[in-house]
């Protein structure tokens, strides 16, 4: 069964970013296989964003 379909899970607790990523990747199967630092999804979360504003970039520079 899925994580977030228990009775514990959903409580309408806040969950931090590294919590989001873990139900994300795993397909809501675990929500600390990253680990319980909370900065690990922060680093996460800012590494994909640069990644798409540097595409974002890139095709605006391309067809300038």
């Amino acid at each position: 069964m899925r994580l977030i379909f228990t009775a514990n899970f959903n409580k309408f607790q806040p969950i931090n970013s590294t919590q989001a990523w873990s139900l994300f990747l795993t397909g809501c199967k675990n929500d600390n296989s990253l680990g319980k630092n909370p900065m690990i999804g922060k680093y996460l979360t800012v590494a994909i964003l640069g990644a798409m504003i540097a595409q974002i970039v890139e095709v605006v520079l391309m067809a300038v």
